[in-house]
């Protein structure tokens, strides 16, 4: 039952955002180029930003459990609220409909999830060897590290079957977090209202650092659930600026032959 689980996990956050690309493409009528900026978009942001985390992550932590999440969750919301502003502001110049930024914002995130199941999957092949092996035969590991190994073996397959398909649904929570802050920045972009990037860059820090913080302090099903209804938040916040961008008469970017100019120099 735990391996079907543990399948059905990473397949889910390698096929689900592909899905979601597929629809929302053709719901939109939008390139599927420009959902391989917005991965390309989260790539480019964490070229400084995992270097970083794991060059200070030794020195974040001595700070204490409050500030250790505080500066994690704000160092995500920089970089990654930075390279969207990038993008709209010098890549996709013409891209201002509110399509686009929900599109961009799926591809930013699926990406995200697509790279993690990914991830899972390796690992779940590896536990899967390694479970019907003698560890002490393998060369890969050193023999100081023999009992870590098979204490972290031996607790990979002792995960509760329901928790080993968190990985999806938290994805999917993250991808809805995502689509909202790419809106955020674009509508703050064309609105020339700053405020829209600060508040982007602090609601992906109080996310971040409350999933940080809580992680070690309430079981997997409570902080994911805290994560679901940050989740509805930000889809709260996507759907009630829709219609400010009709009010910006940037809606009617959305024809096809402007779309076609909007993508054609991706």
């Amino acid at each position: 039952m735990l391996e079907i689980m543990l399948i059905i996990n990473f397949v889910g956050m390698i096929l689900l955002p592909i899905i979601a690309g597929f629809y929302f493409a053709r719901k939109f009528k939008l390139p599927w180029k420009l959902f391989l900026v917005g991965g390309l978009t989260f790539i480019a942001s964490q070229v400084l930003h995992v270097p970083l985390v794991l060059t200070l992550t030794s020195t974040f932590q001595s700070w204490g459990v409050i500030e250790y999440a505080l500066i994690l969750g704000a160092l995500a919301g920089l970089f990654e609220e930075t390279a969207r502003y990038i993008l709209f502001k010098f890549i996709l110049k013409k891209a201002r409909t509110w399509n686009v930024g929900v599109y961009i914002g799926l591809g930013h995130g699926g990406t995200e999830a697509i790279i993690l199941g990914v991830l899972a999957a390796i690992a779940f092949v590896n536990m899967l060897a390694y479970r019907y092996i003698d560890l002490s035969t393998a060369p890969s590991i050193p023999p100081e590290q023999l009992q870590l190994a098979k204490q972290q073996i031996e607790a990979y397959w002792s995960t509760p079957p329901y928790l080993a398909i968190l990985g999806v649904a938290e994805r999917i929570f993250a991808i809805c977090l995502h689509v909202a802050l790419s809106v955020m920045v674009m509508y703050g972009l064309i609105s020339k209202k700053h405020i829209w990037f600060w508040l982007a860059v602090t609601w992906h820090t109080v996310v971040d650092a409350t999933a940080v913080y809580l992680v070690q302090n309430i079981s997997m099903i409570a902080l994911e659930g805290i994560v679901g209804v940050f989740a509805l938040i930000s889809l709260g916040v996507m759907l009630w600026l829709k219609p400010k961008f009709v009010d910006l008469n940037v809606e009617a970017l959305n024809k096809p032959d402007v779309i076609k100019q909007v993508t054609g120099g991706v």
